[in-house]
């Protein structure tokens, strides 16, 4: 079990160990490691009400580090905490259709725990009790997630002295998902640097600076095809992972109860960890932590080398230098 499973264990069982050890390599750079970092933070909440325009009210909530402990507050968040000390990598989380950022909060305050802050917006024509739902305002989602970025960075912000403006990411499911792909595509926002991607549809060509981007679907997903993430993660020019969930649904890896979800977790983890702080050891977790016979499967290009496909769906090991950082030139999709 890698120190990264073994302490999502410790969080009371909301979320469990793999099943399955990192490759050889990794296992002994990871058990070097004297620690994953906190993921038991207390979490605050704060509310603003953004708009991108008079027609694009975009109420958005944000998650955040506080001090103390998630565990002995029983995980309860706290209204207008006082923000952690220091800068924190900032997460912009993106529902999907008919949803809202409060239904997601499992991801998004777990999230929080792990030291992020997280700010997610209630997107005008796709969330939850929208009287004018519209499917095909996914492509302006993306600027709004863009918009709600700098106005969390404005001076005055409660909160824009807690957040490390070179460690932005952006997640997103199903719209959501789509979304995000947008942030790398048809309207790039350079200031994000890495981006992962739950049940999302293609966008366009991918642009701007190469970016890590990871990509979790369900292989049976009846709502957004498996084939249309594979073909983002096929035409994706940068290092790039793709974590299947085997029999997964439209839900998949996204709450505890889906098949996967404890392996979708501890992958998430060990990207941003390492995509946003060059930590190697979170990179060489990552194919361990991801894997479970019969349950996921993973792969990747450029993470591990930076010309060839890596599929795990054992503990077979996986080849890489001990003190790889991300490498974000172009390479070859596969």
């Amino acid at each position: 079990m890698s120190l990264l499973a073994a302490a999502l264990l410790l969080l009371g069982g909301a979320f469990s160990a793999s099943g399955a050890e990192a490759p050889s390599e990794p296992r002994a750079a990871a058990a070097a490691a004297s620690t994953v970092g906190p993921i038991d933070h207390a979490v605050g909440v704060q509310h603003f009400q953004f708009a991108r325009g008079k027609d694009r009210p975009l109420p958005t909530t944000v998650w955040y580090p506080t001090r103390g402990s998630a565990r002995r507050i029983k995980g309860r968040v706290q209204g207008d905490a006082e923000p952690l000390p220091g800068k924190h990598p900032l997460i912009v989380w993106s529902h999907g259709f008919y949803s809202n950022p409060q239904m997601q909060e499992g991801m998004t305050k777990f999230l929080a725990e792990a030291g992020y802050v997280v700010v997610a917006a209630a997107y005008p024509f796709t969330k939850k009790d929208t009287p004018k739902f519209n499917k095909y305002d996914v492509p302006n989602q993306s600027l709004d997630a863009s918009f709600v970025i700098t106005q969390m960075l404005q001076p005055g912000n409660p909160l824009a002295d807690s957040i490390d403006t070179d460690r932005m990411a952006a997640i997103g499911h199903s719209g959501g998902g789509t979304t995000t792909d947008g942030l790398f595509t048809v309207h790039r926002d350079p200031r994000i640097k890495a981006g992962i991607i739950f049940a999302g549809r293609p966008t366009g060509a991918y642009q701007g600076s190469p970016v890590p981007l990871l990509f979790i679907h369900g292989d049976k997903d009846p709502v957004v095809a498996y084939e249309q993430g594979r073909t983002s993660y096929g035409a994706a020019p940068w290092p790039k992972a793709f974590l299947t969930i085997i029999g997964g649904e439209h839900g998949a890896g996204t709450n505890d109860p889906e098949r996967g979800h404890h392996q979708a977790m501890a992958t998430l983890l060990d990207f941003l960890t390492w995509a946003l702080d060059g930590d190697d050891t979170a990179r060489l977790r990552l194919s361990g932590d991801a894997t479970l016979d019969g349950v996921t499967r993973f792969e990747s290009v450029g993470i591990y080398t930076t010309s060839s496909t890596t599929t795990t769906t054992s503990t077979t090991a996986t080849t890489a230098p001990a003190t790889m950082k991300p490498s974000l030139e172009p390479v070859a999709a596969g």
